[in-house]
């Protein structure tokens, strides 16, 4: 696992300080060494930072091919690479190390442009092909690992993280306005925008080449549908856990006691011991952690676990906010940042449950889909009806009171599936309001693939995570908490066979009475106790503690005159005071002005 950065300006030539000055803001991504390139004609530049898990040797980065023409830098783990490299060394490559990062060059001489559908793993890298004269870059097929990239007539910068672009000096910072609206409705920017105009993701599963001619992008993976009987979840899951352990360094796992990960704990218990770690809440309701304990003491794994207090929360969040070069609302992160920072102390590596939920149906608004599908016809006076009689009773002090779902739920009910899905998923933000303008959604259409062949509801929602939550959400959470603490995180949920066999399975993950039917048929085989736990997520007590623990540090953190420039105080003075006095729910929006003051703190 590493951190990249580099540019290319066919107009003048490479500035190692500059280059280096890139790479060493994400020195966290890579403390074991760094390492730059610049072309022979200067008009390229690469450079890494290294964390060391394969090969520790002589993995370092930048790598070439026999001929010195290809240079790498890559930030990932391939999973396949040693079959690839068999087959690669009968076409007569040969090799220097032992490392997974030499593997795309020789990958490059044999498939060019191509090359990408042929890995399997978690991914962004970039190569320099000094015979063509052009850069190549590459990112996962979910997005696993970040790529972002700047590009202004003939240069084009690149880098992991939006803040090593931050350090070019040809780059002029400037909020994207549609990018902010687009926060303020999800609690993330989804598409590949970012909050800097001009400054795009590489999206997943795409490559990028720029030479002289300018930019093309080119699209190597597409969700599949197409059915798959020959496989075996059973030993996808397996095969892919004991890929994923390959490591020089020592690996553990993160245990909530869920049916992902302790799935994931009992593969691993069967081909070595292992750490495990997880983090509880002193609110019982919140608390998994007794859970994951339970679990750890069924596999033998030796476990290790904190609890996660309220009073924190100022100190990690004056922490990460100075990280963040994007503000994310997603209040897990804190937990997921304490959680990295607990593991790094034991292990480099650590395998996490992430994808499970999007790819096997674990989110109760699959379920919801199924049964608006049954009342959708129901005529319109009797679902608002419906409506005004839940909007009379009492605010609960929870994260997600069933009176809120059920109001959300009822108000989805007409729309198609996948406007359903998401208005189900954003509206705990609220954000429309806040704004003077709406997003655009020109970008949801270009980014989704064609669903018309798909019937059912849940599975279209599926998908829509899959293009959206997962992978702008859930991904960049758990990529920056674990990688601000130099620790490597795997997610087995999201290797090539398993979400081909997720998306092509003929029947449904879900049903009215439950969710994971798949996973939790094959977890009751091993670990039956746990096979029927509900979900539970990994949030944490959010409106409650923005009513008593953190009311002063939140509302200290909104009367910020430069969040005032983009949000009216009036409107923030409006859901402050109608989730004070229990009238409406609002943590979330309040949540996310909070993260998007610090951001602005910090970054704008």
């Amino acid at each position: 696992m590493c951190g990249i950065t580099g540019y290319t300006d066919f107009s003048s030539d490479t500035n190692p300080s500059v280059l280096s000055k890139m790479t060493d803001e994400i020195i966290y991504r890579g403390p074991d060494s760094s390492g730059h390139f610049v072309s022979k004609n200067k008009k390229a530049g690469l450079g890494v930072r290294r964390l060391s898990i394969i090969d520790l040797v002589t993995g370092d980065q930048p790598i070439n091919n026999e001929d010195g023409n290809l240079t790498v830098v890559y930030n990932g783990e391939i999973y396949n690479y040693r079959e690839l490299v068999k087959d690669l060394k009968k076409d007569g490559h040969k090799f220097k190390t032992e490392s997974d990062t030499e593997v795309l060059v020789h990958l490059y001489e044999k498939y060019g442009y191509g090359m990408a559908k042929y890995l399997n793993g978690m991914f962004a890298f970039a190569i320099w092909d000094d015979n063509k004269q052009e850069l190549f870059l590459a990112r996962d097929r979910s997005g696993i690992k970040p790529l972002y990239f700047w590009h202004q007539g003939q240069k084009l910068v690149f880098g992991s993280e939006v803040k090593t672009i931050l350090k070019y000096p040809g780059f002029a910072k400037k909020i994207d306005k549609e990018a902010l609206s687009l926060y303020c409705y999800f609690g993330y920017i989804p598409s590949e925008k970012s909050m800097f105009a001009g400054v795009q993701k590489l999206l997943p599963g795409h490559t990028l080449t720029f030479s002289k001619r300018g930019v093309v992008t080119r699209k190597f993976f597409e969700i599949s549908t197409k059915t798959n009987e020959e496989t075996s979840l059973e030993d996808l899951l397996r095969s892919s856990v004991v890929s994923q352990l390959h490591a020089d360094v020592p690996v553990g796992v993160f245990l909530s006691g869920g049916v992902d990960s302790s799935l994931l704990s009992y593969f691993i218990s069967e081909v070595k011991s292992l750490k495990s770690f997880s983090i509880g809440f002193a609110e019982e309701s919140f608390d998994e952690s007794r859970f994951a304990k339970i679990v750890a003491k069924r596999l033998g794994t030796k476990h290790y676990s904190e609890t996660f207090d309220v009073g924190e929360v100022p100190s990690l969040y004056n922490e990460t906010t100075r990280l963040l070069d994007e503000p994310l609302a997603d209040a897990s992160f804190l937990p997921t940042y304490k959680v990295s920072r607990l593991a790094r102390k034991h292990v480099k590596v650590a395998l996490s449950g992430d994808g499970g939920d999007e790819l096997f149906g674990g989110y109760p608004t699959y379920q919801a889909q199924l049964i608006a599908e049954k009342i959708k016809h129901l005529p319109k006076f009797v679902l608002d009806s419906s409506v005004f009689l839940l909007n009379l009773l009492p605010e609960s002090g929870k994260n997600y009171p069933k009176k809120e779902l059920a109001r959300i739920f009822l108000k989805a009910v007409p729309k198609n599936p996948v406007d359903r899905h998401l208005y189900m998923m954003r509206t705990f933000f609220r954000g429309e309001g806040l704004l003077y303008k709406k997003p655009d959604f020109a970008w949801f259409d270009k980014t989704l693939p064609d669903m018309n062949g798909i019937a059912s509801p849940d599975r279209k929602a599926q998908i829509v995570d899959f293009y959206t939550y997962l992978r702008d959400d859930f991904l960049v959470k758990t990529d920056r908490a674990s990688m601000y603490n130099s620790l490597e995180v795997r997610v087995p949920y999201l290797d090539n066979g398993v979400i081909d066999f997720a998306y092509g399975f003929p029947g449904s993950h879900v049903n009215l009475l439950g969710t994971k039917i798949l996973l939790r048929k094959l977890l009751k085989k091993f670990l039956p106790e746990v096979s029927k736990r509900p979900k539970k997520g990994f949030g944490i007590p959010l409106a409650k503690w923005i009513r008593e623990e953190l009311k002063d540090f939140s509302y200290g953190v909104l009367a910020n005159p430069k969040l005032y420039d983009f949000v009216g105080k009036e409107k923030i003075d409006k859901i402050w005071d109608e989730h004070q006095e229990k009238r409406q729910n609002n943590a979330g929006s309040i949540w996310m002005l909070v993260m998007l003051s610090g951001w602005l703190n910090n970054w704008a």
